[in-house]
């Protein structure tokens, strides 16, 4: 984007001809020729034959012939792209910018070659929905949750819940952090209920704070009268004061003090001020 921008400025001044004027001839606003020529977007596939005619150019000139332009070329020229053609993951990714959504949804059903996660993160906000959740799906199985973290933000709800939910039964709730601020608050809390029922409430501390305090708080509880205070420490930090303290005050009276030593870091300290006076 940057070169073609540049491009297009140095054409722009060479015919002397403002930002405001060519804005008028393309049919586009001069925020978007000052978008283009500091190579914060690109033009439209559609502008470029008559951006390459304005200037006495062609499309060649404007790209810069890098390792997609003649896929840009071809499109722009009404090429379908036939059956047996496959395309490099690079032309792809540098023509990409400047596609329809529909033309990158075609283009990208013929790439060939594995694709990185940073190449994902490229592509993804040039092709359609569908497409970004078979491609998610294919990375889930591949990779588990960590193959999907450059590209959650456009993954749609739906199936990041359901990878959470299969995650989960394969590694467990430590699994779902690459994602987790992307997991709907109800599969969590659902993911985070059946963790605590299997493995306890340790198993919760590496997604405690992406659990709803109303779960967490429920969770707590009944960790502590299954298996005393000792077993709520890793969560401690991230249960509401209001219950810890009243859970701890609760096992001071059956234990007396030592039983809340793991976790008086938690504690309100006038909490533990009235009970060490008494």
């Amino acid at each position: 984007m940057t070169k073609v921008g540049k491009k297009i400025s140095q054409l722009r001044k060479e015919k002397n001809i403002t930002q405001m004027a060519l804005a008028d001839l393309l049919g586009v606003s001069f925020q978007a020729i000052s978008n283009w020529e500091r190579g914060q977007t690109m033009p439209d596939i559609s502008k470029l034959p008559e951006i390459a005619r304005i200037f006495h150019t062609s499309i060649d000139d404007i790209l810069g012939n890098t390792k997609g332009t003649k896929l840009v070329k071809d499109l722009v020229e009404g090429e379908t792209l036939a059956d047996s053609k496959s395309i490099d993951k690079v032309e792809f990714i540098n023509a990409a910018p400047i596609l329809t959504m529909e033309q990158a949804d075609m283009v990208y059903q013929k790439v060939v070659g594995e694709l990185t996660e940073e190449d994902l993160s490229i592509i993804v906000p040039y092709i359609n929905q569908e497409s970004i959740d078979a491609l998610a799906k294919r990375e889930f199985g591949l990779r588990g949750m960590k193959g999907l973290a450059s590209i959650a933000p456009y993954i749609s709800q739906e199936v990041i819940d359901e990878s959470a939910r299969k995650e989960l039964s394969s590694n467990g709730m430590k699994g779902l952090t690459p994602l987790a601020p992307f997991i709907s608050q109800n599969v969590v809390d659902e993911c985070a209920r059946k963790e605590f029922q299997s493995k306890g409430l340790e198993a919760l501390s590496s997604m405690a704070p992406f659990i709803s305090d109303q779960e967490l708080n429920l969770c707590a509880k009944e960790g502590y009268e299954r298996d005393g205070l000792h077993s709520i420490l890793s969560i401690a930090p991230f249960i509401q004061k209001d219950l810890l303290n009243k859970l701890a005050l609760d096992a001071i009276s059956k234990k007396g003090m030592k039983e809340i030593i793991p976790i008086m870091p938690y504690l309100d300290q006038n909490v533990l001020n009235d009970n060490i006076l008494k």
